[in-house]
């Protein structure tokens, strides 16, 4: 892995901002500190804070994981857009997930199983693949196998405009579901290196996360497992 895309690991500070200055702290990224000083930046999570909140678009938002996250991130107070092949399905699950019925349905290896809470307030709507242009965050949680042609289908549309790409796509060797290629035995040997080479694109701050978080950890109203909050995040310090 090459040091100038990882550089040091971003970490929450004492000041109350993301990424490597401070002192660090543990702290989920679902749940923001309690306290901070105010700054004209985004990431700021905190009742005085100054700065605006990224918006996010989760590509395949409609799978365990993207269902998840997007109502935590959204019972969090972020602007979230669950993007999908289809947005009617995935307006479905928002409508669900708004009118504080949680979300459940079987999938394969396992189930989406959202509990249900109250979702006044949240910034959660539906979207097409194609509308995660439009977000500061760009969320890559389809099977990795997918995810670069989705990323390249929008990509006359980000490149030079400064996103944030968190990927969180893993090239498994073998999968259920018949996916799992690997990566190219003479390219990057990372999947998230694969698609900074792939868009080559300087604008964009890439960042790696919840590789290897179990989705039904993931809620809205909290980590199910609380003595282990913490989330391994990893790629640029910008981001």
């Amino acid at each position: 892995m090459s040091g100038e895309l990882w550089g040091e690991w971003p970490k929450w500070g004492d000041d109350g901002r993301w990424g490597k200055w401070g002192q660090p702290k543990e702290q989920s990224l679902t749940q923001p500190p309690a306290q901070s000083t105010p700054h004209p930046g985004i990431g700021v999570r905190s009742p005085n804070a100054t700065g605006p909140l990224p918006t996010i678009a989760f590509i395949g938002g409609t799978g365990r994981m993207g269902v998840h996250l997007c109502a935590a991130w959204a019972a969090a107070g972020y602007d979230v857009t669950m993007c999908s092949r289809s947005k009617e399905k995935a307006q479905k699950i928002v409508d669900e997930l708004l009118a504080g019925r949680g979300y459940e349905e079987k999938v394969m290896q396992g189930a989406i199983s959202v509990p249900p809470c109250p979702a006044d307030g949240w910034k959660l709507r539906a979207g097409t693949n194609d509308d995660a242009a439009d977000a500061d965050l760009i969320v890559l949680g389809t099977v990795y196998e997918q995810a670069w042609a989705m990323l390249e289908a929008i990509a006359p549309k980000i490149r030079g405009k400064g996103k944030l790409i968190l990927d969180m796509t893993n090239p498994f060797l073998k999968r259920p579901d018949g996916y799992g290629s690997g990566l190219p035995a003479d390219g990057p040997q990372s999947g998230i290196e694969v698609h900074k080479q792939r868009l080559a694109d300087d604008s964009v701050r890439w960042v790696g996360a919840y590789k290897s978080v179990l989705w039904s950890l993931v809620l809205p109203t909290g980590p199910k497992n609380p003595d282990r909050p913490d989330i391994e995040v990893f790629g640029d310090p910008e981001a």
